[in-house]
């Protein structure tokens, strides 16, 4: 018998897993693959956000805005190499430039530092970029996720949890005031636990489908939005993120950096119907056409295919943005059970808040 059981091992499960033992409990994080953190979390920009895009009553805003603060101390306090780059959000339209009121309005409201930014300034740093107008946010950064995946292991470790791998979810019911928890590594077995999460972020609806008694109603069907990202070779001509105006489910084709500096563009959004992180490099002309729009003076021959990641949404093509969706008993009916589906970004950046949050759920001092 143990107290938490956590399925899922991205950033997600490992913060909620860290935040759970640090409190005292006893607890097993799931994972099917051979290392945590494989999947979603290691397939992104590695962004920090800064909050400014949802309404101001979404998880996602709440969550996003501590966990960027959060995740900045717990890199500081870890030797998680990361740096603050800054983020020009830019409009090349006067129609686009009522879009950067919106957005202006909304970070403000959601508590964000974010303002005007001058032209010449932002030229000085990122020369060759064509736009209207833009705004700028200075908590915006990029993390080395590994390493943040190996710190997050390394407490876990520390608190006493553990970190089952090669082990997959194969159902669970509740008796009485416990959970039968049906796994399998190199061979069947079963934990009994008090408390249970699902925080299995692809596989999310079938690992539902698994827990007997979850009203089906309740269940989010996942939607697979698959996103490119292309590298730039050569030295970068800007210092800064660059986020043009963004459209229905993604921020743009954005000018991201490794944390060695490179250049890299993306993700572009594609729903597919199944998992699968075949690059399709066809795309490279979607790509430069886009860039070009803002980088005039692009250099097909130096874009080159980098990875592929796929986004757990709960939001149906064509249909407006959902919040994170962290059900408890109340909203399902399954008393000492946390259900997290759709956390896709700000996913990382909310992480380490999304662990105290799901403490706080389960009425953890």
């Amino acid at each position: 018998m143990t107290d938490a059981v956590v399925i899922g091992g991205g950033v997600i499960g490992l913060s909620i897993t860290r935040a759970l033992c640090k409190s005292g409990l006893d607890t097993i994080l799931l994972e099917k693959n051979e290392r945590t953190g494989d999947d979603t979390s290691s397939r992104n920009s590695g962004v920090i956000h800064a909050g400014i895009y949802y309404p101001e009553n979404f998880l996602k805003s709440i969550l996003c805005v501590e966990g960027n603060k959060l995740i900045y101390e717990y890199a500081q306090a870890k030797n998680i190499t990361h740096k603050k780059y800054g983020k020009y959000i830019i409009a090349n339209s006067s129609s686009e430039s009522n879009k950067l009121n919106f957005i202006l309005e909304q970070g403000r409201k959601n508590k964000v530092d974010i303002f005007e930014a001058d032209k010449d300034d932002v030229l000085n740093k990122n020369p060759g970029l064509t736009f209207h107008r833009a705004l700028y946010s200075p908590t915006s950064g990029v993390l080395d996720v590994p390493e943040y995946v190996t710190a997050l292991e390394g407490d876990i470790q520390h608190f006493g949890g553990l970190i089952s791998t090669r082990t997959c979810f194969l159902g669970a019911k509740k008796e009485h005031d416990q959970f039968k928890i049906h796994c399998k590594s190199e061979e069947s077995f079963e934990l009994k636990s008090k408390f249970l999460i699902n925080c299995s972020g692809l596989s999310s609806e079938k690992t539902l489908k698994s827990i007997k008694n979850f009203p089906k109603e309740k269940i989010y069907p996942n939607y697979f939005a698959k996103g490119h990202y292309f590298k730039y070779s050569g030295k970068a001509p800007f210092s800064n993120l660059i986020y043009p105006i963004s459209g229905q489910h993604s921020l743009g084709i954005h000018v991201g950096f490794d944390l060695a500096g490179g250049m890299r563009f993306g993700p572009d959004v594609e729903f597919v119907d199944k998992i699968d992180y075949t690059f399709n490099e066809s795309l490279k002309n979607k790509f430069i056409q886009s860039i070009s729009q803002y980088w005039p003076a692009i250099n097909s021959e130096k874009l080159h295919p980098d990875y592929t990641g796929i986004r757990p949404k709960i939001t149906k093509p064509n249909e407006s943005m959902k919040d994170f969706s962290i059900q408890e008993g109340k909203h399902h009916g399954i008393s000492n059970f946390i259900n997290l589906q759709g956390i896709e970004s700000p996913g990382l950046t909310s992480s380490l808040a999304i662990g105290n949050y799901v403490k706080n759920c389960l009425q953890l001092s």
